[in-house]
């Protein structure tokens, strides 16, 4: 009994603390959050644990728990410009210990928003985010620079960065301020900073993208409208179970359940933490391990650094459950790109990663792939074994078949199901919706590969045009020879024209993002110029098109030409 009363003392006086620290009583609901009021999580006291100095850093626009040399901050602030393009590694308490100069790309952005650290490939990293434009003037410009995090120990050292160039699924310049790394999926999330519906965006850690532009994929929108704007910082922390976003007047948490993505987590209610106190420009949060996470401000002037800590209630009665490590499927293969560029197809259930080639080309090999949290890949021939990271393990089996490409015609091609020889990686054919694309709001990422695009292989040819459902008007965007070109466009339902001048047959990848439906390509139509040019451009096509009843009768009008609703000429 002595005991009972002694723990609910404890609970009671920690409870106390909160309510005191967060600026008085704390109310029972929190903000307006989607139409819903948020629960005020009253789990984290808040103490000053020490002063960010001017003379270290002016302001600091990044914070980052070392992973390398635990009980050191990683800050970077808004002056990394030439010579300045700098991060620092503090004490929780503001102490300088170290200064990393870095050497940046001669497209070097010099808007730094937020630092993250994080593990691949079992080594350390750290993660600068040039993802800032206030006046939306990057378009398809933002960097992630990254290098392996070095021991904090003292003075000074120089680092070259490797870069991610990225943007944005709808093509436009955003201004962002929150780069977030999860150790689970090996996973950047990013949230962007506006003046009413904030959005959460993903991105998979790779070390070989390249210089190509890599495209993030939407997540979620966060909130609406007044109700969560502003998104200045946030953090993952580095077992996974937390992610923080945080604005200048309140911080929001959501909770990992399970193994489930964080995708899916970031779709549910967050939770408002009750200790947090407005802090002017506040931008920079930091996790240290799933308890202790780190905040401060984005200030001209020296700035306080507060430690939040969460309350752990533990008692012989009530033991706290440790995180259990995230059951990684062996059979998780979210991504097979090949050397000729063209992405597997993995069917449900199947262990075979089948690829096509154009015949006479090369058989091509595995040039890239991407497995889900921590799997690895091993292969043996045409034999790849997956292990996971619960040690359970899956052989597959690879398939690459060469494809002969559709005869020429200049007559419309209506599908009926035995184009299969040509047609491949669809999602399946159906009598009413032809060949499909499925169901989904993954932007052109095409990470489960065959389940969101079309591939056709063709002849050499000067003009595709492809034409939809009757009644559909779908989102799509093009690859040619696995290459992407052009941005998103609409398939009408007469047919998008695309000029092809190729002097070789190629391949046509139609890749969806439609969210809705699953209506397909009904038909196909090919010109050729009697002469092919040589050059192997590949342009889309600026004439506008657009839609014209006429005598009843519903045609496309595209320039001065009129089509019917099949893609064939009719006179004006």
């Amino acid at each position: 009994m002595r005991n009972f009363f002694s723990d609910m003392m404890k609970k009671i006086s920690l409870v106390l603390i909160a309510i005191i620290m967060s600026g008085g009583v704390w109310a029972a609901s929190g903000i307006n959050y989607d139409g819903n009021s948020l629960t005020l999580y009253n789990d984290f006291t808040r103490t000053q644990c020490g002063t960010q100095l001017k003379s270290n850093l002016k302001e600091i626009s990044g914070l980052a728990a070392s992973r390398t040399t635990p009980g050191f901050l990683w800050a970077h602030g808004d002056e990394n410009t030439g010579s300045g393009r700098k991060i620092i590694a503090i004490t929780p308490a503001g102490t300088l210990a170290m200064t990393l100069n870095l050497t940046t790309p001669n497209n070097s952005r010099d808007d730094w928003e937020d630092i993250a650290t994080g593990v691949y490939d079992n080594k350390n990293y750290l993660f600068v985010g040039a993802i800032g434009d206030n006046d939306l003037a990057f378009n398809d410009q933002y960097y992630i620079y990254y290098f392996e995090e070095p021991t904090v120990t003292s003075g000074s050292q120089t680092i070259t960065v490797n870069t991610i160039c990225f943007g944005y699924p709808d093509n436009k310049a955003h201004n962002t301020e929150t780069l977030m790394y999860d150790n689970i999926e090996q996973m950047f999330y990013i949230a962007d900073k506006v003046d009413g519906v904030c959005h959460l965006y993903k991105l998979p850690f790779r070390t070989d993208y390249g210089s190509a532009v890599q495209r993030l994929t939407e997540v979620c929108a966060l909130g609406n409208g007044s109700k969560f704007k502003l998104a200045n910082g946030g953090d993952i922390s580095p077992d996974g179970k937390w992610m923080a976003i945080k604005n200048e007047s309140y911080i929001l948490l959501w909770e990992r359940l399970n193994n489930e993505s964080l995708a899916t987590t970031a779709t549910r209610l967050p939770v408002q933490i009750a200790a947090y106190q407005k802090e002017e420009q506040g931008e920079s949060l930091a996790w240290l391990n799933d308890s202790v996470f780190y905040t401060t401000s984005d200030s001209k002037k020296d700035t306080p650094i507060y430690q939040y800590t969460r309350w752990n209630a533990t008692t012989p009665d009530e033991p706290e459950v440790e995180p259990q490590p995230v059951d990684s499927s062996a059979k998780a293969i979210n991504e097979v790109v090949l050397s000729n560029g063209y992405y597997a197809f993995i069917n449900e259930g199947e262990n075979i990663i089948r690829g096509w080639y154009m015949q006479g080309d090369p058989v091509p090999e595995v040039e890239s792939y991407i497995l889900s949290e921590r799997a690895a890949w091993t292969q043996n021939g045409n034999e790849i074994t997956i292990t996971a990271l619960n040690g359970s393990t899956a052989t597959n089996t690879t398939d690459f078949q060469p494809v002969t490409p559709v005869a020429f015609t200049d007559t419309l091609i209506v599908f009926d199901g035995s184009e299969s020889s040509w047609v491949k990686s669809a999602y399946g054919w159906d009598d009413t919706k032809k060949w499909r694309f499925s169901k989904t709001d993954e932007d052109y990422s095409r990470e489960i590969a065959g389940k969101t695009h079309v591939e056709l292989f063709l002849p050499a040819c000067d003009t595709v045009v492809l034409t939809s459902m009757a009644s559909k008007e779908r989102e799509v965007k093009f690859y040619i020879n696995g290459e992407s070109f052009g941005s998103k466009t609409k398939l009408l339902v007469a047919g998008n024209t695309l000029v092809v001048e190729q002097p070789q047959p190629f391949m046509l990848s139609v890749v969806s993002a439609q969210s809705s439906g699953d209506g397909g390509i009904a038909s196909i139509r090919l010109a050729r110029k009697k002469t092919v040019t040589a050059t192997e451009s590949i342009r889309h096509s600026e004439v506008r098109t657009q839609k014209l009843l006429r005598n009843g009768t519903l045609y496309i009008l595209r320039g001065e030409q009129l089509y019917t609703l099949t893609g064939l000429k009719a006179d004006l």
